[in-house]
């Protein structure tokens, strides 16, 4: 759930980019689809592994 600022924040930016207005009811299905979206495929790098050396990446 978005607070209502956030939701106001959502159907501005998408009005901006699109030119659409859209329903509340919308705004807040389409920005938990993208959140729920950006929690699958974000995820932190662990510290662990910035400092484990790798080969795949090719020496210059």
């Amino acid at each position: 759930m978005l607070s209502e600022k956030a939701l106001r924040e959502f159907k501005r930016i998408w009005e901006e980019e699109r030119g659409e207005i859209i329903s509340d009811e919308f705004a807040m299905e389409q920005a938990v689809s993208l959140l729920t979206s950006l929690d699958v495929i974000y995820r932190p790098l662990k510290k662990a592994w910035l400092d484990e050396p790798t080969n795949d990446i090719p020496k210059l």
